[in-house]
């Protein structure tokens, strides 16, 4: 197969290769602003996911912190020990699972995730904000399709 001009513009019109292409746009900016301040992206989806569960929950697990941030419970566990070396979270025994840990933000931890929070939402802003009106459009068309794949399974 030649790649020509024609083959060119039916690439540059894949809906995979486009929404990569946002992804890439967006994480590297994610990658960037967050390393400023020592934390990686699944770094601060794991604090963030953990900052959100102890809102409503009294202990937080690391099966928690996996279902909610959509992290399979070995990376999650990975990125748990960097935080705790980092002084972000502290693991405990947990009070009734003697094989669970209680994971908690520690007064560090929170300091940074609120620092990261904003950083995030402001890339969000800036990448996703050129849509105007059609942002809320856009949003639901991601959770239609978030959706259809959760429930046929693909």
């Amino acid at each position: 197969m030649e790649f020509n001009s024609h083959n060119r513009e039916n690439a540059d019109g894949a809906i995979g290769l486009q929404f990569v292409k946002v992804y890439n746009i967006w994480h590297n900016q994610i990658k960037s602003e967050l390393n400023q301040i020592d934390l990686t992206h699944p770094q601060f989806i794991v604090l963030t996911s953990l900052g959100y569960l102890q809102q409503n929950e009294t202990e937080v697990t690391q099966v928690m912190v996996s279902k909610i941030s959509e992290m399979d419970v070995m990376t999650v566990s990975q990125v748990l020990r960097t935080l705790e070396k980092k002084s972000l979270i502290r693991r405990t025994p947990h009070s009734r699972d003697t094989r669970a840990k209680s994971l908690t933000l520690t007064e560090t931890g929170v300091v940074i995730m609120n620092q990261a929070l904003p950083i995030v939402e402001g890339i969000d802003q800036k990448i996703f904000g050129v849509l105007g009106k059609d942002q809320t459009i856009f949003q639901q068309k991601l959770r239609q399709l978030i959706l259809a794949h959760e429930e046929g399974g693909d």
